[in-house]
């Protein structure tokens, strides 16, 4: 007969629980007011393979780890349990830590879990929660407190874990990740932590580098929490690990560094030279501190990654939304930034590819920024990308300002090929895209549906470029469509390019040169060079050829209504 029966929830289910002992479920001792280890462990292995619960209301202190066996659910909802100082030892491990093998089904719900001042301990002791060699984990609303030592939660060799709905309030980090893992869910984490919320390190750091491998299948969603560091970090660990098929969403909160940091660590080698491929970060809309950025990807072997969904208000940020430095030369292969919003853009640029970078292929796709501070950049590539692509983009960006620029303290600042469609930029001054150091590459460059109202230029160009435009409205009479300095060549290509009246069309340096194929471009032809087949607008009424279109044959502009020549 059961008395007093309670239903306890568990993963989903109910487990009817009573007063009497019956096989598959523990209850366990009360606190002996003293140190509980020895009677909480016994507890422990008697109930392997079922459920064990505490006391509500219990307040337990141990000074040596507790064990939880394969098969095993432990609740200890309304319960704490406290390390002594000077244990120097985790709180909470799993049979296998000890014992070798592997565990299986083990299932932690709830508790408090505190780890004193002054706990002390060497390498992975000094963490608080450690689980090894664990198939199918699973911990669920557990609050985490730390005065300091080293990881709340550490997992490694473990696969199909799940941790969620944990409070922290700790001194380090909240949940790091060792490989090999495969399958894991973290969520829904809050509170504050002294270092990393969430981190994946296929290897870790000399002191805790118990267990490596590669990291796949992971899933961190839900996190919002006061971070002293980053709130999440995925690495690809040492050059024989990697972090495969990791999934970053909904992340809010506060970091004092990047929001989310992606490739290497520079602490040693351990943390430098794996691969991180398959990456998805979105829906982030945490806060940084000044100088440092939301999405920052350092890493040296980096394979595809995708960003979306950032939102960002923060005027007085000075650093980039998204941040590709590598410590070292080295090359990503695939990057798509989509779907950002941004209510006012400081003074970092939306996306900056350091000097560092080699990006293959860079597509900005469905990005706002509805008002920044004048000169602000929204793409900045200092290093090289092949192939740009950027599509759907509203910009408001006042004074000397660019949707593109290659920096001119960029020498061997590089893009392959750029191309941009149905983009509307707004603002005083600057222009679209800007190229102005002799030693920058900027070979081709491609516009369509594409409107600038304030914008000077279209293109500030000290390279040799390919201009194609189709359906290209240039709403200012400052400028036009291209600035060619002294080191410039621009050609003009395409049709349905619109200006605004009494538009310079094209401004020309000394040394520069401009070859028009366009038609629509209304422009003193005086200014161009002559090449067989170019074509142009003349606005230049004391040219013999007189007003309106012309082309260039045998080397002279001849006008296609009167027939008059230049």
């Amino acid at each position: 007969m059961i008395t007093r029966r309670s239903l306890l929830a568990v993963a989903g289910g109910m487990v009817l629980a009573g007063d009497s002992r019956r096989p598959g479920r523990t209850v366990l001792p009360a606190p002996s007011g003293g140190d509980d280890t020895t009677a909480l462990n016994t507890a422990l292995r008697a109930g392997a393979g079922g459920l064990v619960h505490g006391r509500p209301g219990a307040h337990y202190q141990v000074s040596a780890p507790l064990v939880v066996h394969g098969g095993t659910t432990l609740m200890m909802a309304e319960c704490t349990v406290t390390l002594a100082s000077g244990s120097g030892c985790n709180l909470l491990t799993n049979r296998a830590v000890t014992g070798g093998g592997r565990d299986r089904d083990i299932t932690v719900i709830g508790g408090s879990w505190v780890r004193a001042d002054g706990v002390g301990g060497v390498g992975p002791d000094l963490h608080t929660m450690r689980f090894r060699r664990v198939d199918q984990l699973l911990l669920q609303g557990l609050a985490v407190r730390t005065s300091g030592d080293k990881y709340a939660i550490s997992l490694g060799d473990v696969t199909d874990a799940t941790v969620t709905r944990i409070a922290f309030d700790v001194g380090s980090d909240g949940v790091h990740l060792q490989g090999p893992a495969a399958r894991t869910r973290i969520a829904t984490i809050r509170g504050a932590t002294g270092d990393d919320t969430v981190a994946i390190t296929p290897r870790d750091w000399r002191a805790y580098d118990d267990v490596s491998g590669p990291v796949t299948d992971t899933v961190i969603e839900d996190i919002d929490v006061v971070s002293a560091a980053t709130l999440v970090k995925v690495l690809g660990g040492a050059p024989e690990t990697a972090a495969l098929r990791t999934t970053v969403r909904d992340v809010a909160g506060r970091a004092a560094n990047n929001v989310i940091w992606v490739g290497d660590d520079t602490a040693e080698w351990r943390t430098t030279g794996g691969r991180v491929d398959d990456l998805v970060v979105e829906r982030v809309g945490a806060e940084t501190v000044p100088g440092r950025h939301v999405v920052y990807l350092n890493g040296s072997h980096l394979g595809s990654v995708l960003v979306r969904g950032l939102a960002f208000a923060d005027p007085g940020a000075d650093g980039a939304l998204l941040r590709i430095s590598p410590l070292a030369a080295a090359t990503v292969a695939e990057l798509t930034v989509e779907d950002v919003d941004v209510t006012h853009l400081g003074a970092g640029p939306v996306v900056a590819v350091d000097a560092t970078a080699r990006i293959q292929r860079l597509r900005v796709d469905r990005l706002t920024v509805a008002a920044s501070d004048a000169g602000a950049r929204v793409l900045q590539v200092a290093g090289a990308v092949d192939e740009l692509t950027v599509r759907s983009v509203s910009v408001a960006a006042p004074g000397d300002s660019y949707l593109l620029e290659l920096p001119q303290w960029a020498a061997d600042a590089t893009v392959g090929q750029a191309s941009v469609s149905d983009a509307g930029v707004t603002g005083r001054g600057g222009g679209l895209v800007a190229a102005r150091a002799a030693t920058h590459r900027l070979p081709r460059v491609a516009l369509t549906n594409v409107r600038t109202t304030g914008k000077a230029w279209l293109a500030d160009l000290n390279t040799r470029t390919e201009l194609l435009l189709s359906r290209v409205t240039v709403d200012d009479t400052t400028g036009g469509v291209a600035r060619v300095h002294r080191s410039g060549a621009a050609v003009v290509r395409g049709n349905t390019l619109r200006t605004a009246a009494g538009a310079q069309g094209v401004s020309v340096g000394s040394g520069g040169a401009v070859t028009s194929y366009l038609l629509d471009l209304a422009v003193d032809v005086s200014r161009l060079v002559r090449a067989e087949g170019s074509s142009a607008t003349n606005t230049n009424a004391q040219l013999p050829c007189g007003l309106g279109p012309v082309v260039c044959t045998g080397l002279v502009w001849q006008n296609l209504h009167t027939g008059a020549t230049y």
